[in-house]
């Protein structure tokens, strides 16, 4: 099941602006995601030394709208995430050194 994952990170408030009518929406076209290879990488580059994140936890299956996967473990879902895809929210931090190093496990 791990291979349906996808992670999105982003801050509290910006989840509770932009989660309207059961889709989670940046106001762009695509919203970066990645998969469970690429989340720390995509955490400590775009939001070292943040705190207070929630990072969605995404089933990829689950969502009815086209996505595009680059090579790298970067997906991007275009127009939206249904909030029916979203499995879990959770919070993180960055550790004292401003980094995240986030183990995703798959229990078959």
């Amino acid at each position: 099941m791990s291979s349906d994952l996808i992670f999105h990170a982003l801050s509290k408030r910006k989840w509770q602006e932009r989660n309207k009518g059961g889709t989670y929406s940046t106001g762009e076209d695509e919203i970066e995601c990645v998969d469970a290879s690429a989340l720390n990488n995509y955490l400590n580059t775009q939001f070292q030394g943040r705190k207070n994140l929630i990072l969605l936890v995404v089933d990829r299956s689950r969502l009815s709208n086209s996505i595009v996967r680059e090579d790298d473990g970067i997906i991007h879902v275009l127009k939206g995430i249904s909030l029916d895809a979203v499995l879990d929210k959770i919070r993180i931090d960055s550790d004292k050194e401003g980094s995240f190093d986030i183990e995703v496990e798959s229990h078959s």
